[in-house]
């Protein structure tokens, strides 16, 4: 078991769920969830933090690649954990496994959650962005270049409970995309599995991790660090498949 401190450093979106399952006084820093569009910023906003972190820890991400937005990134002084998905998706559905599953049985799938919902990070929130600082047939343009791609449309809740409080806000977004695109709109229960084992990581350094990036002192992220056999370098485009 490593005698290093442990700090965790994450998007927002996870907030609610691992403010649940974390010990009490463990250090947290959630970054804003707008940084998943700009992976350039993310990985800046990611690196300002784990060098602001002044003594040597055992530093939990709470990302997974995504959208790149994690390359390039150093460990300094630190051991860097990080869950081994391409999508922080796979974190909200609870393995790489159930993510991959489902990116072959239902591609091309946008998904939402609560924290994705309330930071109105979604398809008719871009849509009524766009107009507001350009015009109608710009936001037009956009929103399409941006979601044109996608069929389905998926609201991930940790609970039955959960999904029918975020029902109806997801239903706003269901309607704008089935009536633009004909996207299909579908409620999973997810699974806090992997943010189990995220957080149980740092005891188990050494042991089986595969379900993990593990980034000793003095490494820096590459994308051949989350691919698995067989596996080819994710496609950047955006959340989701």
């Amino acid at each position: 078991m490593s005698a290093r401190p442990t700090a965790i450093i994450a998007c927002r979106v996870m907030q609610e769920h691992l403010q649940q399952l974390l010990p009490e006084g463990t250090p947290v820093t959630y970054l804003e969830i707008i940084l998943h569009n700009t992976p350039k910023k993310l990985a800046a906003a990611l690196q300002q933090e784990i060098d602001a972190i002044a003594e040597p820890s055992n530093v939990i991400i709470g990302y997974g690649l995504c959208g790149n937005g994690l390359l390039g990134v150093k460990s300094g002084p630190h051991t860097l954990i990080i869950p081994r998905t391409h999508d922080c998706v796979a974190i909200f559905l609870g393995s790489h496994q159930r993510y991959v599953q489902r990116f072959f049985a239902n591609p091309n799938t946008y998904y939402l959650t609560r924290g994705w919902l309330e930071a109105k990070d979604e398809p008719l929130q871009d849509y009524l962005d766009y107009v507001r600082d350009y015009d109608e047939e710009t936001a037009d343009y956009l929103v399409e270049m941006k979601y044109r791609h996608y069929r389905k449309l998926c609201m991930v809740g940790y609970s039955q409970q959960e999904l029918e409080e975020c029902r109806p806000l997801a239903m706003k977004v269901a309607e704008f995309c089935a009536k633009r695109w004909n996207m299909e709109y579908e409620e999973i229960i997810g699974s806090t599995t992997l943010l189990e084992q995220l957080i149980r990581m740092p005891a188990l350094i050494g042991g089986d991790h595969s379900e993990f990036v593990v980034l000793p002192p003095g490494g820096q992220i590459e994308v051949e660090m989350f691919l698995r056999e067989g596996e080819a370098a994710p496609q950047v485009i955006g959340r989701g498949e």
